[in-house]
């Protein structure tokens, strides 16, 4: 369960997500950096029950995000204590310049011992689409620029999923509005829709928090911004739990 959007032009570089989880669930940690020592430096949340994450951005400016995905075995699957957490994947992909996370998914990684995820990585130059399924296997799509959405969902699965991008493809063709830099896609919270909804509401899970990472063209700083959800409240886009600015690795202004 979460959903992603992406836009991707010549001149910015906008990811922003929503991470949906079981509310009993520890408690997020705020972006913190990590990397260094021959390491590229990157920028994520932390999950505080297994210390991974699902969102994150290094100094080379490329962006990660891992949904859950939901497959016949899955649940099974996860309820093995050996199985590794999918929220190890990112820390090892943003360690990696963009060509070397590539060349690690296409050689070294193995995500059979895994439960089944999406995992979206996108740069300025590309958005790339890596699916696993323990029904289906592993494939790769490149996603067209401009806006684009990514969601998944356990509950009502295909409706849910239908749902929310009729949603988004209005919200396309209405303007795209963002309210202080946030979609007002991923903020929507429908009255008679909470437990379909982008920021969605169930009585056994919920959108715990909103993560973001935006490189501008000209820029030499790639920005990282964090909302935590107080419980069932809205989330304020004026006032991020936390903001982080990563320096690009080679210190240039990306084009």
């Amino acid at each position: 369960m979460c959903t992603v959007t992406i836009f991707r032009s010549a001149d910015q570089l906008l990811v922003t997500m929503n991470r949906d989880e079981r509310r009993n669930r520890s408690e997020e940690l705020p972006p913190r950096r990590a990397g260094g020592r021959g390491e590229a430096n990157w920028v994520g949340p932390g999950d505080g029950e297994t210390g991974g994450t699902w969102f994150g951005a290094n100094d080379h400016g490329m962006v990660a995000c891992l949904l859950n995905a939901y497959a016949p075995g899955d649940l099974e699957l996860v309820s093995r204590g050996e199985v590794p957490s999918r929220g190890g994947i990112i820390p090892e992909l943003l360690a990696r310049t963009p060509e070397g996370a590539q060349r690690w998914l296409a050689s070294d990684f193995d995500p059979t011992v895994f439960p089944s995820f999406t995992l979206l990585l996108a740069t300025n130059q590309s958005v790339d689409n890596y699916s696993w399924r323990l029904d289906k296997g592993v494939s790769r799509t490149t996603l067209a620029a401009g806006w684009t959405m990514v969601t998944s969902s356990w509950w009502r699965a295909a409706e849910v999923v239908r749902w929310r991008h009729e949603r988004f493809t209005t919200w396309c063709e209405e303007g795209a509005q963002e309210i202080y830099g946030v979609p007002s896609f991923n903020l929507l919270e429908v009255v008679d829709r909470r437990e379909w909804s982008p920021m969605m509401t169930r009585s056994f899970s919920i959108t715990r928090s909103l993560s973001q990472a935006e490189l501008a063209s000209g820029q030499p700083d790639l920005r990282v911004r964090y909302w935590r959800r107080d419980d069932e409240n809205p989330v304020d886009p004026m006032q991020p739990t936390a903001t982080v600015t990563l320096r690009l690795a080679d210190g240039r202004p990306r084009r």
